[in-house]
């Protein structure tokens, strides 16, 4: 199962098909394209000062290190980790170029595929509802105060427990 995120022009609201129209999913974490074809997934994407950015880490790197007589090996790993560290964080350059062209983030769906995920995402935003997919604590979890956030923990001086640290559910009781 994958994550993606439903990004929808500024202003739009749940439920208005038009928002749709130029709606964009995007997948969270890892991108293979980003892998194997760096600065062109980055021109393909419209990313350019990224693709520029990227062109010119590598080209200087592998520059220096060899103007440096490092061994060819150590070179291609460096080289290797600097586009595995790109693919990882390929998609959340993407993600921020549509915050600054005005796009929100609307929803997150959990879904085996990317039709999959449109679906969820497009149906129930029709539905009047933004899409969050997301699995919810169970009725024995905590209290929400909001949509999105959990209650802080309470401790002994606001009447409640202390927070509990590791994967013990309970706090240890006096000895």
């Amino acid at each position: 199962m994958a994550v993606y995120t439903l990004h929808v022009p500024d202003g739009s609201v749940p439920g208005d098909p038009a928002a749709l129209e130029e709606a964009v999913l995007v997948r969270d974490g890892f991108s293979w394209g980003a892998l194997i074809f760096q600065v062109l997934w980055c021109l393909y994407r419209r990313l350019w000062v990224a693709a520029l950015v990227l062109l010119v880490l590598t080209v200087g790197a592998d520059l220096l290190m060899t103007w440096a007589g490092l061994p060819h090996g150590v070179i291609a790993v460096v080289s290797f980790l600097i586009v595995l560290l790109f693919a990882f964080e390929a998609n959340d350059l993407r993600r921020r170029k549509l915050e600054r062209l005005g796009m929100s983030l609307a929803g997150i769906v959990v879904a085996s595929n990317r039709n999959e995920a449109e679906a969820r995402a497009f149906s129930l935003w029709l539905a009047g509802e933004p899409p969050r997919d997301l699995p919810r604590p169970s009725s024995g979890g905590p209290s929400r105060s909001g949509p999105d956030r959990p209650e802080p923990p309470r401790g002994p001086a606001q009447g409640g427990t202390p927070p509990v640290l590791g994967l013990f559910p309970e706090p240890e009781g006096a000895r």
